[in-house]
């Protein structure tokens, strides 16, 4: 099995709690914390680990905080590679209210950083990215003050090294990573017009996919569509794959599911369709679990099972 690196440049102590109803003004009295290493790439080794795969995993951490995010990894079994960053990892609060069930996301903004560390960083990655990684996934935002061509300079690297980048990120990140060819990007309906210059809602969806790899921003684009599942598109094949029907408790955690099962299935010799089926299945799988939990390795086989086989373009989709 092909070696997996996922990149963590801003990673998140998670915290996740309830309370029973969330009001203004009051001293709002909440349960037990749960305590998470979190942040795209992080969540990625963690689903990985879960779904019975290996990867190591690159993190920048700072403070006490970034202590105690390095402790979870190791309490996890996540192998990792750590980044000594000035100031404090930054953490984020997930609060579920009782009385309704819905989660609110608090997330704060990382340590403000100079250009240097961006270069001392990539420099790094120069290094861990060894003639074993096959792929790299880049997820998540970027720490502040990293210039936002960070990733397109990643994409550089991992070429350079005979990998492929696979890319999970958004806004001007995601917009100035494109320069450095990653062989794989997912992103959602909005963050597709937004590239394909297209914010009116005339063009479909499949042609903004169309259009995007026709302008070789990707070899692959992955578009989720939420609830009916992810179109993917190549220079020779557009596919969509719908999840199956399932009990959805929350939907933090389905993208980084999808990007672990995905990329743990490339890593394993299997096909682009067989691979992203995986993805939808470890995405339901996490939608059915609570906030901050990733994907189970026993849901995912068993809505494998159930998730639909792929709709080629010009195929009629399937009665459900």
């Amino acid at each position: 099995m092909g070696q997996i690196l996922t990149v963590t440049v801003n990673p998140s102590l998670d915290i996740t709690t309830s309370t029973a109803r969330l009001e203004p003004q009051r001293k709002l009295r909440c349960g037990p914390p749960v305590m998470d290493a979190g942040g795209g790439g992080a969540n990625v080794s963690r689903a990985i680990l879960e779904l019975g795969g290996e990867s190591r995993a690159f993190i920048g951490l700072g403070g006490n905080t970034g202590r105690q995010f390095a402790q979870l990894l190791r309490q996890a079994g996540v192998e990792y590679v750590e980044f000594p960053l000035p100031g404090e990892t930054r953490s984020s609060m997930t609060v579920m209210e009782e009385e309704t069930g819905l989660h609110y996301r608090f997330v704060l903004p990382g340590p403000e950083q100079s250009r240097n560390t961006g270069e001392e960083i990539l420099a790094e990655l120069d290094r861990a990215i060894d003639e074993k990684v096959r792929y790299v996934v880049a997820s998540g935002s970027l720490l502040p003050g990293l210039h936002s061509d960070f990733y397109a300079r990643l994409g550089d690297i991992v070429r350079w090294r005979g990998a492929k980048l696979i890319l999970d990120t958004h806004g001007e990140a995601l917009k100035q990573a494109l320069p450095g060819l990653p062989y794989l990007i997912r992103l959602n309906e909005i963050e597709a017009r937004e590239l394909a210059h297209e914010t009116e809602r005339d063009a479909s969806v499949a042609d903004l996919a169309r259009s995007l790899v026709g302008r070789k921003v990707s070899e692959v684009v992955v578009i989720g569509l939420g609830e009916r599942g992810s179109l993917v598109t190549t220079a020779e094949d557009q596919f969509s794959i719908a999840p199956p029907k399932v009990t959805v408790r929350s939907m933090v955690g389905a993208g980084d599911s999808y990007v672990a099962a995905l990329t743990l299935a490339l890593s394993r010799g299997w096909s682009l369709e067989a691979a992203n089926r995986y993805g939808v299945a470890a995405a339901a799988s996490a939608v059915t679990r609570e906030a901050t939990e990733l994907c189970s390795h026993e849901g995912t086989e068993e809505l494998f099972k159930l998730t639909g086989k792929p709709v080629h373009a010009g195929q009629e989709q399937p009665a459900a």
